[in-house]
C-alpha cells in the first residue's frame, strides 16, 4: 500500500497565492477583461476562471457597474 504524501505548503506560498488572487479580484473591478490578465501573468484564461469562485467575477463586474 502506498503512503499518502503528506505537502506542507509555504506560508510564503500561500501569502502570494492570496496576493495574486488580490490582484486579479482589483483588475476585474477594474475592468480589466480575463484573458488580457491571463496574458500578463502568463496563464490560460481558464486558470483566472478557476481561480476564483463560481460567479465571482461576473459579482464583481456587477458591483463596479452598480458603483457608476
Amino acid at each position: 500500500m502506498a503512503k499518502a504524501k503528506t505537502e506542507t505548503v509555504d506560508p510564503v506560498v500561500s501569502e502570494l497565492a492570496a496576493i495574486k488572487q488580490l490582484l486579479i479580484v482589483s483588475l476585474i473591478r477594474d475592468g480589466v477583461k480575463q484573458r488580457h490578465i491571463a496574458g500578463a501573468i502568463g496563464v490560460h484564461e481558464s486558470v483566472i476562471s478557476r481561480s476564483l469562485p463560481k460567479g465571482f467575477a461576473a459579482a464583481v463586474k456587477n458591483d463596479r457597474d452598480g458603483d457608476k
